[in-house]
């Protein structure tokens, strides 16, 4: 990734210090996509005449590398355009100012895409979910539209992201005792880490029982991007997200990404994302390895698992995509999609026995 072309517009400039603008080259599989998300993707097309909405969840931290262009060939070309809801979670790690959402309701406005931001266990987050699928199955009984096998959404989205704990939290709030105390019965497995859910589940009432119309989930297995359409710089968001398995990317170069990211950005409240950020900031990922451990003790790799996994399980307030920091005339999202479109219209699957038709043109017909 070079921006070393581009006007200084990031906000993590100190004085002295440049950060950079173009990351190395790195040894980074662009790919990792498994039998069992072609599998899956296989049943998305035996189940789109069946399906009413299809939510599709993305990392707020990374929402361009965690978007899945297959989605797209899948449920808006041709005549098989199903309405999409564009689910952003991990809401809690997200920068706590209005500039993100502005940014995404900007491109989101461009293509006419619904998005909303929550925090996936949050009850009043999912509540607020919920009230959006309701008055969208509301919608169609009141157009008389009818359903014989309920409301059905699709669940979806890059390993990782949440899927699982969102199909929970919306059972729960309908289905879960009102004691607080009471364990949550899981009707869908969650792990903290990519690929915990293999294949596409049945089907998950979350409407109560006595609800006129029934609305039903179905979970679905993360699916990743072929390489064609994948990049360093995807995969290595992707990775600091989680929606890879740990050991596909070398733990340093991981780290040395999360360091470029954060020389281009700025920490709030002024806290140090690393030792000493704020008065000597440095390019040098080895550098930052000995500020913080004893490296006699432990290896480089050793450093960067044990920095990486912290900020995955607690790092907040940065983002892992850069285009977010660019502005308007910097970045162009329908551009973009577009060109990502461009890049998947003649794909297929395995063995040639799912053809993804369609043209980029149509998706936005």
């Amino acid at each position: 990734m070079n921006f070393s072309n581009r006007p200084i517009i990031f906000k993590r400039l100190i004085s002295n210090f440049i950060p950079r603008f173009e990351f190395p080259k790195y040894n980074v599989p662009l790919s990792d996509f498994k039998g069992h998300q072609v599998k899956a993707l296989k049943k998305f097309q035996y189940l789109a005449p069946q399906l009413n909405m299809v939510i599709e969840l993305r990392d707020i931290r990374a929402p361009l590398s965690t978007r899945n262009v297959l989605f797209d060939r899948f449920f808006l070309a041709g005549n098989q355009k199903i309405r999409r809801l564009i689910v952003y979670t991990k809401k809690d790690f997200m920068p706590q100012n209005t500039e993100l959402t502005d940014t995404l309701t900007r491109w989101h406005k461009e293509m006419s895409e619904n998005f909303i931001i929550l925090d996936g266990k949050s009850v009043k987050d999912t509540r607020n979910l919920m009230k959006v699928i309701q008055w969208e199955s509301d919608k169609l009984m009141k157009d008389d539209v009818p359903l014989p096998m309920g409301y059905r959404i699709l669940v979806t989205g890059m390993p990782n992201v949440g899927k699982s704990t969102l199909v929970n939290s919306l059972r729960y709030i309908n289905f879960g005792k009102k004691d607080n105390t009471t364990k949550r019965r899981k009707v869908s497995k969650t792990g903290n880490e990519a690929g915990v859910t293999r294949s596409t589940s049945e089907i998950i009432r979350i409407s109560k029982e006595d609800s006129v119309q029934g609305i039903y989930l179905i979970d679905s297995p993360g699916i990743g991007l072929p390489g064609r359409v994948s990049s360093q710089s995807r995969m290595l968001a992707q990775a600091l997200c989680g929606c890879v398995k740990e050991t596909l990317i070398d733990p340093v170069a991981q780290a040395d990404y999360l360091l470029f990211l954060m020389n281009l950005q700025k920490p709030k409240n002024n806290v140090d994302w690393y030792p000493d950020n704020q008065t000597k900031p440095t390019n040098d990922i080895y550098s930052v390895f000995r500020r913080m451990f004893d490296m006699k003790k432990i290896s480089d790799t050793t450093a960067a698992i044990s920095w990486i996994n912290q900020w995955k399980r607690k790092g907040k307030n940065i983002l892992f995509d850069v285009e977010p920091l660019l502005t308007p005339d910097e970045f162009s999202y329908k551009e973009y999609l577009l060109n990502d479109l461009k890049k998947i219209e003649t794909y297929k699957l395995e063995n040639d026995k799912l053809n993804i038709k369609g043209s980029s043109k149509q998706i936005f017909i």
